[in-house]
Parts: C-alpha cells; structure tokens; sequence
C-alpha cells in the first residue's frame, strides 16, 4: 500500500488561491474561456500540428514507415540486426504511417491527402505486404489492419444512404463513392500473413513472422515469449475481418488464443503478463492493467461492443472485478486517486513499486463501461505526473519515501523515456465526452501548447528520451498522429461537427481499437464488394471449425458438461463465474423485507453520469473544485512528483492544470449559485496508518459472498439493529481486509479529528473470549483502557462506506496472522481483535 504516517498534525491548507499578478498567462488569445470561438481556435491549431507531422513524413519519409523528425529522414526496419526488436516490431517497409492515419486523414478533413494515400495503396494493392521484413504480429494487426479494416467501413458505411450532407463532408462522399473495396483486399492478404504465427501446436500464437517467407524465417530467439495483450488481442480485428471477408479461419483461431488463456487464468481471475508460446508456460506470475497485459481488458469489454457478445462482456466483468479486490491501490471516498498496481496473480499482493504511461489508457476503459467514478480517480494521478513532468513517465515509482528522495531526487522515474504517447490524451477525451467539464478542455489545451513549444521539430514532433535531463529522442512512431493529435482534435470538437461525433454515425455502435481507429459491424456488413480468392471451401472449413471445438473441449474446459449446439454454434467459452455461496441470515427471511445486493455486480447496472454533486453549468464552474481530495496526490506522492531540476518549480506558470490562472478565473473563483461558495480549501490530510490481512486462503476470496442489504418495504421493528445499505459479509475465512487504525489525535480518512471521547465511545468493558460464542455467553472482563480503534475500510476491493456496518456469521480467525488469541465479541455484537474494537464490524446472531 502506498499509505504512509505523517507524525506531525497537518491544519486546514488553502492550497490554490495565490497572486496571480507575477503569473504570466497562456499564449492562446482566448486563454481559457473555452467559448465556441475558443474552442475552434483550439481545433484550427491541432489540425495545423497534423498538418505539420503529415507534410513532414509525406516530403522526407514517404513510402518509408516513418520520419525522423529532427534529421528529416526516412526510417524503417534495421535490416542490420535483426535483434532489434524496439525498431524493428513496428517497423515492416510497409509505409506504416500512411495504413496507420487514413482514418486520421478524415478526421482531420484532409480529403486531397486521402486520395493521395489511397491512390499510392491502390498501385501497392498486391505487394506492399510481400517484404521480408520480421514484424511483430500485434503491432502490425492493430496498426497496418487495423488501419486498413476502420478506412474500409468509413469508406462505404458513413455516407452511403445519407441524402443530406454537410457541404464540408461533400467530398468524403465523392471518394466513398469511388472507392472499390480494395482495402479490404489487402486487410484479407496482410490477415493471411500473419495468421500463421496463430497455427501452434499449443494454440498460442508466436510474436513475429515475416511478411514474405512466414513463421520458419524467424529465429527461435525472437519467438520465446508473448505477453498476453499480444496473444489475445488480435481478437477483435481478425474476428471482424473474419466477419467482412467471410473467411471465419481469422475468427477461429484468434478466439481459440483468446479462450485458452482466459482458460488459464489464476484462482483470482487475474491474468498473467508474459507465456511462452512454444513451451506453453506463463513467464511470470504478476498482472496490472499496463504494459503487456492492457489490451486484453480492453478488446474484452470493445469486442463485446462491436459484436454484441456477452462472453466477452463476462471476461471483462470478472477482471474488473478482480483487480479491484487485489490491484487497486488507495481508491477510498477520500483518497483522491485509484492506482492499479502490479500484483501476484496467486495472492493478489503488490508485486512492484511502478505504474507506467500505457496504463494511462484504464480511465477511458472505465468510462466505457460505466466506471465513472473510479474513471476520475485513475485519471487525476496521471493528471498529477502530467503537471510534474509535462509527460508522463515510461515507469514511475509512487513509493518513494524521503530517504530515497535525498539520495536521488530522480528515483521516482524508474523508465526515462516519452515518445509522445496517446494513452493520458485518449482518456481525458473519454472523460470530457462523459462529463463536458470544462477541466478536461483545459488539460487538452495544456497538452496542445506543448506539442506546439517543447515537442514540435523541424519535421514532425520528437519525445523525450529522458524526462530527467530534458533530452529529446529523433524519432515520431506513427501513433503521434494515428492517436495523439487524433484524440486531441476529437476532445476539442465540443459541438459535435466531426462526423464521428454526428448523426451519420450515432447508429453504428461503433469503438475505438486500441490504436484508436473506428470499428463497428452489424449484419447489413456481410461481404460485398469484395474479390478475394477464399483459402478454403465450406467443405475444408467446417473441417476446420470441427477440428477447433474438439481442440476446445479436450484442453480448455474446466468444467466436464457436454457441449450443446449452442455452444457450437458460438464456440465453447471457458467463463464459468465463481461460485458464490450465499448465506441466509437467521432470523429473517430474505426477499420478505430484506433482499441482497452483490455491490460489484450493482456496478455494472447502469451507467454512471451524475459525477459531480450539484454540478453546475459548465460556463460557472468545473466540478473537480469540488471535490475534497482534488490534491490528495500531491501530498500522498510527495517524495515521488518531483519536478526535473530543468523545468520550473513553480506550481502557478501554467505547468500545474488545475492552477492555471486564466482557467481559476473563469470556473473556480464562483459558486454554482449565492448560497454555495467554494472555499478552495484542502481538507486536512490524513495521519492514520492502515493495515492489510489476508484470512485463510486468498484463492477462495473470489466465491466469499458480499452484499448490500436493501429493504424492499418499511424496515421492521425487529431488525431495527440493521440499516440500509449495511453490508452482510457472512464468511470471513477467506477474505482481504483493508483496515484503518484510529488514535487519539489523529485526522482520520473522513477528515475527522479522533477524540478521546470518541476512544472511549466505542470502548467496552467486557467482551465474550470466542467468537462463536453468544453475547449472553460467559464474557471475559476487561479494565484495559481502548486506544486504538479499527475501521474496516474495503473488503475484497469493496469499499465500506462511512456509516456502514459489516455484518457477519460468527467466525475463526487464524490467529498466526495477527499474533493474538484474544477475538471475542462485544455486548454490542461488534469484533474486538486483541482487546481493539472494530468499530464497523457485528456478528450476526439472529
């Protein structure tokens, strides 16, 4: 846990109010009103940027894969060392930057270039993929197939049927019109390339092949370990090539991938990193949500969008609950933040100290699925890095203690390099779309006034190689434009007038992939227009497909029922859903006048929209001024965001969004009406300690039944003890436990002084010495005085909430874990752990 106690008493800190007149204010003309002109200006000046980076890679890179944006010169694969798989993965001679930007290419209105690219891809139509050249498979599906799979559909399913069109899109449906499908042509032969990498003895795909002579040409020592984002997630391109082209073989191998390693999962539900796809064995025993694994998560909850599939929407659901119960670091109703840390898939304990840039990307997922809440607490710590580092960090250490900080103010940044990535930009597109708060404009505006600064070059846009020297790297990877400036340029279309924004797509239920290009399908998309010649006839492919279920039921299946035709006919998921034994509660009788709730399933119900309380108009004020934590992080992290000695300390020249002088101005300094006034106050920082306990065998923590109690009526007088929303967790033998520990003196989490009145309000003077026992069982006395009191906070990443009890079963507790026999029950029915109360915490008896 990244909790730390603060020995000295933090009083109330105004923490944002400040002179403003030695500030010096944005270069932008309107500063941060973000009114309609404002807004456009900001858009005007992203598509310049594009421009820039595209004329840039079109006059010195052009049909290389990329430019070098400091020496102006084409950049491709390292035909020398073929080991060099940082450039090489990315990089096939197969003019990259163009299959990764045609969608681009129409978001930013730029039709010339567009028929300029397709021109050039139709005279490559039958060889641009024939280059030996060693490729990563999961770099070239979401980038090159990707490209060519989102340009096909917007080409023939934006326009057509649509009679009124804006004058501004007149000439997107001049090129729709014209085009003949052929990029679908080259998705299938590119989807024909790499799908042998897929066709291993053990259904995991290996991580490279070349393009023109296949997996054999590959030395072995490239092909040894896959993590899992790259073996799972070409899921979703090559199924919905599959469902484009006909050809079901994409859909049936990558699902077969997919569902084995959902199959292998650990007892936690938590996926690891990395497998080696020729010995068939997981490589290591951690899982997050960044680097190596991100993308499975992702393409589970997108492709149970695009395709409507409610297996894949399961996987999704069971991760995310998953790594809320071990991952999730901090997240309370007070902390600020949620950090997502690296786990043990075993035991569910924090197996490293960082958290990196690609996980940057988890707060939009959040939003997509309904996560607001928790989509704001990811994202305010990347907002944080962002002010300290104007970037963010390729790994950054968020427990850094002072000891650390002294020896080497640089320690927090444990990988130096930003290449300009797309992942913080993409969620605060996310966020603003949700929630129109203006702060996510201004941290669009921030990012913007950076790219034109400190990351535009002579030709292109260069990232930082070290973010703690300043120095920058010669190189724009195609996802500068592809995501970056895209995502940019869509989070400052307030008014909806890009049609991805617009009624010409508001009925495809469309998704962004993971390299952000647009994807939809439904059935009026079955093949057409389409010429390939098929690999195999229905004879050899139901051969296929009876080959793959067999595969499936005698490796994958845990459980030993029989597939039914159902199942055949959507292949065989491995999804079972852990079991849950529920309890009933002596005494009442559930569904009467009580019923219960699983609060994590609860969050799956339904959308979350109404973040901010009392949020008002976005001309008057943004609603993160009102939230109590809003710079929690700041001093949580303190060892840890430390600005680069290069880069000015001061909080109010514009680096620190939420500080910005012109934005405070505008929609900080008023109330959403006369009665309510912000006093721009932190509350007090919290100085209790906390303690983590894992009872009995974690692996069973995932079937441990927790609910919410909810009346259906007027409670009864009998169960007057219970109050709603309390929680009823009636096994504690394996469960995870999050506990705070209250002392006199202290600011608790709720920022609450603890008293020794309150001490001593929850003290008791006698307790029952087992557990098991009855309240008006034979009691043990005590005279010892209380000062130290427990609160539960989360159990298995359920958060109690301020006021909730936790009601349970009696219960043993290994007494190994926390050194005392001394458990017992109090006359109030609440747990005393050696000779502590917890203060939320009652047996049950009925």
């Amino acid at each position: 846990m990244f909790y730390t106690s603060i020995n000295n008493r933090i009083a109330l800190v105004t923490c944002i109010l400040a002179c403003f007149c030695c500030v010096q204010s944005l270069k932008y003309q309107y500063e941060s009103s973000f009114t309609p002109n404002h807004i456009q200006y900001l858009k005007n000046e992203t598509r310049l940027l594009f421009k820039h980076a595209w004329s840039s890679y079109m006059q010195y890179g052009f049909p290389a894969d990329e430019v070098l944006p400091d020496t102006c010169e084409p950049y491709g694969p390292d035909y020398n060392n073929v080991d060099n798989v940082v450039r090489n993965d990315a990089l096939g001679n197969t003019s990259s930057t163009i299959l990764d930007n045609l969608d681009t290419l129409m978001i930013m209105e730029e039709w010339e270039e567009l028929e300029r690219a397709l021109e050039y891809l139709k005279s490559e139509e039958k060889t641009l993929f024939n280059k030996d050249t060693i490729v990563q498979v999961f770099e070239t599906t979401i980038r090159s197939l990707g490209g060519l799979l989102s340009t096909h559909l917007l080409l023939t399913d934006v326009t057509k049927g649509n009679k009124i069109l804006p004058s501004r899109y007149q000439k997107f449906k001049e090129i729709s019109d014209n085009y003949d499908g052929f990029l679908l042509n080259m998705a299938y032969d590119l989807g024909l390339k790499l799908l042998p990498a897929f066709k291993t003895s053990t259904e995991i795909p290996v991580p490279r092949i070349n393009l023109a002579k296949g997996v054999l040409k590959v030395p072995s020592n490239l092909q040894k370990e896959t993590c899992t984002s790259g073996a799972a997630s070409p899921v979703l391109e090559f199924t919905l090539l599959s469902k484009l082209s006909g050809d079901p073989q994409f859909e049936y191998y990558s699902q077969l991938t997919f569902w084995k390693l959902w199959s292998s999962r650990s007892a936690l539900d938590l996926m690891p990193m990395s497998i080696d796809p020729i010995a068939n064995k997981w490589k290591d025993q951690i899982t997050g949500i960044g680097a190596s694994v991100d993308s499975f998560y992702e393409y589970a909850a997108k492709a149970s969008i695009l395709f409507n599939d409610d297996y894949m929407w399961h996987v999704f659901k069971t991760s995310y609950k998953a790594l809320l119960a071990h991952s999730v670091q901090g997240g309370g109703d007070n902390e600020g933040v949620m950090i997502f840390g690296n786990v043990g898939v075993n035991d569910g304990s924090l197996a490293s100290i960082w958290i990196d840039s690609l996980g940057a990307f988890w707060s939009g997922l959040q939003v997509l699925t309904g996560q607001l809440q928790d989509a704001i607490k990811t994202h305010l710590m990347y907002l944080k890095l962002w002010d300290h580092f104007d970037s963010i960090p390729e790994r950054w250490n968020f427990l850094l203690n002072k000891s650390q900080l002294e020896n080497d103010d640089s320690e927090a940044i444990m990988l130096e390099w930003y290449p300009l990535r797309p992942e913080f930009i993409e969620s605060t597109y996310y966020l603003y779309r949700a929630t129109r708060d203006p702060m996510y404009l201004q941290i669009g505006a921030r990012v913007l006034e950076l790219l034109q600064t400190k990351y535009k070059t002579i030709c292109g846009f260069h990232g930082l190689q070290d973010i703690r020297t300043g120095n920058f790297q010669n190189r724009m990877e195609t996802f500068v434009m592809s995501e970056t400036l895209k995502y940019l340029m869509l989070l400052f279309d307030a008014d909806n007038e890009i049609f991805l924004h617009t009624s010409m797509m508001s009925n495809k239920n469309w998704i962004f992939s993971t390299e952000a290009h647009p994807m939809w399908f439904d059935k009026r998309l079955d093949p057409y227009n389409f010429t390939h010649s098929r690999s195999a006839d229905k004879q050899n492919m139901g051969t296929l497909k009876n080959s793959l279920f067999a595969k499936m039921k005698s490796k994958f299946s845990r459980s030993k029922r029989k597939l039914t035709t159902a199942d055949e006919k959507t292949f065989y998921r491995n999804i079972t859903t852990p079991r849950v034994i529920t309890y009933e509660m002596p005494g009442i009788i559930e569904n009467g006048d009580i019923h219960k709730i699983d609060p994590l399933e609860s969050k799956f119900d339904k959308c979350e929209v109404n973040v901010f309380n009392n949020k008002p108009s976005m001309l008057t004020v943004s609603g993160y001024y009102q939230l109590s934590s809003f710079f929690y992080p700041d001093h949580a992290f303190k060892y840890s965001l430390i600005k680069p000695r290069y880069l000015s300390k001061s909080a109010l020249d514009g680096s620190c969004v939420e500080l910005t002088p012109s934005f405070l101005r505008i929609f900080a300094m008023s109330g959403p009406d006369n009665t309510t006034k912000y006093h721009h106050q932190c509350p007090r920082t919290s100085t209790t300690t906390y303690l983590e306990l894992v009872l009995g065998n974690i692996e069973k923590a995932q079937s441990v039944e927790i609910s919410r109690l909810k009346y259906k009526r007027k409670q009864p007088t009998e169960y007057i003890s219970l109050q709603e929303d309390d929680l009823w967790v009636p096994d504690f033998s394996s469960i995870r436990l999050k506990i705070e520990k209250l002392s006199s003196g202290l600011i608790d989490s709720e920022n609450m002084l603890i008293t020794d009145s309150f001490i001593q309000s929850i003290r008791v003077d006698d307790y029952n010495a087992e557990i098991g026992m009855s309240a008006a069982n034979q009691s043990v006395s005590t005279t010892k005085d209380i000062s130290l009191v427990l609160r539960i906070k989360k159990i298995n990443g359920i958060s109690v909430k301020p006021g909730q009890v936790v009601w349970t079963l009696p219960f043993e507790i290994n007494t190994s874990i926390i050194g005392d026999s001394s458990i017992g029950v109090a006359s109030d029915n609440r747990v005393v752990l050696q000779g502590n109360v917890v203060e939320n915490l009652k047996v049950w008896y009925g």
